[in-house]
């Protein structure tokens, strides 16, 4: 049977992702950031609360108290380590290795096994004996919760039309927890042994 010479329809256009789209986009469909590093497009937000960068923590001196922010990479708790557990923080510029001692270990336990976006509190130590290397001992840790989408309007797909951002921060919060849903599987080498 031959086929009929139809004419199809041409595709419809659709608005192009923003950045943050893409990137939820990207974790979704690869497991990976493509184009963006998350916290790229957080990092306008996250200077206004005064959390730094990886980058910035080279000009700190030693014993300097801040806050900082980051993906988690991987967690380990080595049963020869007292109960320390040690994480790896990423960010757009490198990484961050944090010291959580066991008090806050014990307070915190929750963010530190499960949450994949993560500020920490607590103090740079950087020691000439240890040839200059940057370890950040955590007082306290929290997740990450700001509004995840910086965007000046975030648009309903079911009515299509904008609403100011004070009238959609659950819509913002969807938007983290969208994140969340995405965001890679964190390392995890602890042996789940509690003391």
């Amino acid at each position: 049977q031959l086929g009929l010479a139809l004419d199809l329809p041409a595709a419809p256009s659709l608005k192009p992702l923003d950045d943050w789209e893409s990137l939820v986009a990207d974790y979704a469909t690869t497991g990976m950031a493509i184009a963006h590093h998350p916290f790229a497009l957080l990092r306008s937000h996250l200077a206004r609360d005064g959390i730094v960068s990886s980058r910035d923590l080279d000009t700190l001196h030693h014993g300097a108290q801040v806050q900082l922010a980051g993906l988690v990479m991987a967690r380990q708790k080595p049963a020869t380590a007292n109960g320390v557990c040690f994480m790896l923080l990423e960010d757009e510029f490198g990484t961050i290795n944090l010291v959580v001692p066991p008090p806050v270990y014990e307070r915190d336990r929750v963010t530190v096994r499960s949450e994949p976006l993560v500020v920490a509190d607590g103090k740079l130590e950087r020691y000439a004996s240890a040839g200059g290397a940057i370890n950040f001992v955590v007082r306290r840790l929290r997740p990450l919760e700001v509004p995840i989408a910086p965007l000046a309007e975030v648009r309903d797909l079911a009515s299509r039309r904008p609403e100011p951002v004070s009238a959609v921060e659950p819509e913002l919060a969807s938007a983290a927890g969208a994140f969340r849903a995405v965001a890679p599987p964190v390392q995890s080498f602890a042996r789940g042994r509690s003391r």
